[in-house]
Parts: structure tokens; C-alpha cells; sequence
């Protein structure tokens, strides 16, 4: 029983270390920290993917024609 709660804690500190990481690279690409925590949580190596190859919003500058 015990080995299960351990298991159990450091599994839930991996899902917040991978939301963590997503969230701080959000944040440093200027996208809101919130939502890409809980994306980071449930599908970590996907939504730092999408970030990575996202244009940040700091330099989106509107196409003036």
C-alpha cells in the first residue's frame, strides 16, 4: 500500500513538472500560462511541440497590404 502512494505522488509531481515546463515556455513565447499548464499536465510532449513551432505572439505584427 505504501508503494502505491509513492507511486502515486511521484507520478502526480511528473504531471505537474511537465505542465510547469509548458507553462514557463508559454509563457516566454507571450501565450497564456494557464491553459498550456493543464495541456502540458494531460499531453506533455505535444502541446511543447505546438509551442515550439507557433509564431509568438509578442512578434505576430499585423500583414498591413
Amino acid at each position: 500500500m505504501l508503494a502505491l502512494v509513492i507511486a502515486a505522488v511521484l507520478y502526480l509531481y511528473l504531471i505537474y513538472a511537465c505542465g510547469r515546463c509548458t507553462a514557463k515556455l508559454a509563457a516566454q513565447r507571450g501565450r497564456t500560462g494557464t491553459l498550456w499548464f493543464v495541456l502540458g499536465s494531460l499531453f506533455f510532449p505535444v502541446p511543447s511541440l505546438l509551442l515550439a513551432l507557433l509564431p509568438s505572439c509578442r512578434d505576430s505584427t499585423p500583414i498591413s497590404s
